[in-house]
C-alpha cells in the first residue's frame, strides 16, 4: 500500500473500519519516525509522541508482553511518565492508572548482571498481565482514541510534509 501524500493517508485512515486501522498506521508511524528519528522525545510535539508512543506499547504488548516496552522505556528518564501525564491531561484518568502501573524500574543495575539479565519481581510481570489484558479487552477503544489524537491534529501532520521538502514518498517504507 503506498500513498502520494500525508494527506491521501490521513484521508484514508479518517474513514477506515476501527479494526483495519493498522493498515494505515504503520505508515503514520514510519512518517513520524522519519521526521522525528533524531529527535529527543522531548522535543517531539504531543500528538507524534502519543501516538508513536501509545502504538508502541499496544503493538509489543500483542506481541511480546507489555513488560517488554516498559522495559526499553525506563532507559530514557521521564518518558513513560510524559505518557501518563498526557493521558490524564485528556481526560483518560483510568487509562493512565492502568499504564502507570507498569512503570519499574527496569533499568536499575541489579537486574543486569554481568550481560545476563536477572529475573524481574514476579509482581511486575504479574502486573504487566493485567496490562495486557486491559489493553486487549480496550484494543478498539485505542485504536479510536489515537485516531481521534492523529485527525485533530491533521493540519499540524501536513504542514510537517512542507516543513521537510515537500510530500514524502511512502514508497520506501
Amino acid at each position: 500500500m503506498t500513498y502520494r501524500s500525508i494527506e491521501e493517508l490521513l484521508n484514508i485512515y479518517s474513514e477506515t473500519a476501527p479494526e483495519k486501522l493498522y493498515e494505515t498506521e504503520y505508515f503514520i508511524g514510519m512518517f513520524f519516525y522519519y521526521i522525528y528519528r533524531d529527535t529527543t522525545y522531548q522535543d517531539i510535539p504531543d500528538f507524534a509522541f502519543m501516538f508513536m508512543e501509545i502504538d508502541g506499547w499496544q503493538g509489543m504488548s500483542e506481541r511480546s508482553g507489555v513488560w517488554k516496552y516498559y522495559e526499553s522505556g525506563s532507559f530514557e528518564k521521564g518518558k513513560l511518565e510524559r505518557i501518563a501525564e498526557y493521558l490524564k491531561a485528556d481526560g483518560e484518568e483510568k487509562w493512565a492508572d492502568i499504564f502507570s502501573s507498569g512503570i519499574h524500574d527496569y533499568a536499575d543495575e541489579k537486574y543486569n548482571i554481568h550481560g545476563d539479565t536477572v529475573p524481574y519481581p514476579e509482581e511486575w510481570l504479574e502486573g504487566s498481565d493485567k496490562i495486557d489484558d486491559w489493553i486487549y479487552s480496550n484494543e478498539t477503544y485505542i485504536n479510536e482514541w489515537k485516531r481521534r489524537l492523529i485527525l485533530s491534529h491533521k493540519d499540524k501532520i501536513v504542514k510537517l510534509t512542507e516543513d521537510n521538502k515537500g510530500e514524502i514518498s511512502y514508497d520506501h517504507f
